[in-house]
């Protein structure tokens, strides 16, 4: 990876990583599962509005439709639900190491596949170095205390991350970002919304206006603008290194939740956040570019 294309990375990891701050705020007043629903829909009208601004259609066909349901399904339904119901029976910090795991599952995945991303030492040494520092940074002393069933929903999650990049990349390829996003959001809204209909009925209380906010928010930014530039990455550097946007997640969330919502962070939050940067220098190769850099310092 460029220089450029790391930093647009870790940009992705620190939108991706608010939305943890966001939620929190959110759920106090909308159930989980609506403000999935809803967040996700929001995303859908916005995506598709740009489309219309710029000039762009929906391609047609039932064999595209099928790629963006079954990415939707795997890259947002699917985990949303098991790491809901994960999170009932294991810690947050062990959902938030567990979920980390995605790019192992990626580059696992590609070598068994024989996809043409190329699995060297240099990568995975930089894998395995990203998902150290998510455990630094993150402590694991929360997974001592897990439920089995749990972890397994969280893993799953992980895996049909891991599954939706790698078969996003090769179904979209070639796509502008924005015609796959919108294409897997519609489809999504359409089977989340009856989710959330027979998991919560219909809402019939106002939330407050932080928690429309954060919705609004979670949606244009995190969720939106995010995919949009996700694809964008996916299609420049493939799905095993752009998956490691998992390791910066996490640390992320860490620095925003004690900036803004005033919980306390450790120091171990700041070294794990070191060690990730350096593991995704290391996978990416971005590195070496850095090496005449350093010589001229």
């Amino acid at each position: 990876m460029t220089a450029r294309q790391t930093g647009l990375l870790v940009l992705l990891g620190a939108i991706w990583g608010a939305a943890f701050m966001l939620i929190k705020i959110a759920v106090t007043d909308i159930e989980p599962a609506t403000l999935v629903a809803v967040r996700i829909a929001i995303t859908a009208l916005i995506l598709y509005g740009v489309m219309r601004v710029s000039g762009i259609s929906l391609p047609g066909g039932s064999k595209i439709w099928k790629d963006f349901y079954f990415v939707g399904m795997l890259g947002l339904v699917v985990p949303f639900l098991l790491i809901g119901w994960g999170q009932r029976l294991i810690p947050s910090s062990t959902t938030a190491i567990l979920g980390a795991t995605t790019p192992l599952f990626a580059a696992i995945i590609n070598l068994i596949t024989r996809n043409d991303e190329r699995i060297n030492a240099e990568r995975v040494i930089g894998l395995i170095m990203g998902f150290a520092g998510v455990m630094i940074a993150i402590g694991i002393e929360g997974a001592q205390s897990g439920n089995i069933w749990g972890e397994l929903c969280v893993l799953g999650a992980a895996v049909c991350y891991a599954l939706s990049a790698l078969y996003g990349r090769r179904a979209f390829s070639g796509m502008q970002p924005i015609i796959p996003s919108t294409g897997q959001m519609i489809a999504s809204t359409s089977l989340l919304i009856p989710i959330a209909l027979i998991w919560n009925g219909i809402p019939t209380v106002m939330p407050a206006p932080s928690s429309l906010i954060a919705l609004v928010i979670l949606a244009v930014f995190c969720t939106a603008i995010a995919y949009i530039l996700y694809y964008r990455l996916m299609d420049a550097v493939g799905a095993t290194k752009v998956s490691m946007v998992s390791y910066l997640v996490a640390p992320f969330g860490v620095v925003y939740g004690a900036a803004i919502l005033s919980e306390p962070i450790a120091p171990n939050a700041i070294a794990g956040l070191i060690v990730i940067i350096v593991g995704i220098l290391i996978a990416g190769g971005t590195w070496r570019s850095l090496i005449p850099l350093v010589r001229r310092a």
